[in-house]
């Protein structure tokens, strides 16, 4: 909790002079559309700590996009084994997304490509539970002719 208020703390610093414009500024043709910030996708535990920052920290700087690193961390239908333990449900994802919908801030949500499954010492959810990455070449209907 700690860590995260610090982090929470120290980005809200961080968007105060990234994104505050003053009065005296008027938008021009070289202002941009999109004011966007990158996060992870909280855990389970912590959607309303979440909700309070996109409210209270994203929202105030008009922020209007949200790329939300969701990675395994929600807990899919399809394949409910490649969903990490504390990864968001589907009611939790729709708490946020109201969230930001009542903000008017576009959620793009991000799930880390195959080159991205492995860091180090730490193998990814898809490496894990498909050590060929998902190749299914050569077992019947995922065959490729």
């Amino acid at each position: 909790m700690l860590t995260m208020t610090r982090n929470l703390n120290l980005l809200g610093l961080l968007l105060t002079g990234a994104l505050t414009l003053s009065a005296a500024e008027k938008p021009t043709d070289k202002t941009l559309p999109v004011r966007g910030f990158c996060i992870p996708a909280p855990s389970g535990n912590r959607i309303e700590e979440f909700i309070k920052f996109i409210e209270e920290e994203l929202a105030p700087r008009s922020v209007n996009t949200l790329i939300l690193r969701v990675d395994y961390g929600f807990h899919f239908t399809s394949r409910p084994e490649m969903a990490d333990k504390n990864g968001l449900s589907k009611e939790q994802a729709q708490k946020i997304a109201a969230a930001c919908k009542k903000h008017q801030i576009r959620i793009i949500p991000l799930v880390n490509l195959l080159g991205h499954q492995s860091w180090q010492s730490n193998c990814g959810k898809l490496l894990l539970e498909e050590p060929r990455g998902g190749d299914r070449s050569g077992e019947g209907h995922d065959a490729v002719s």
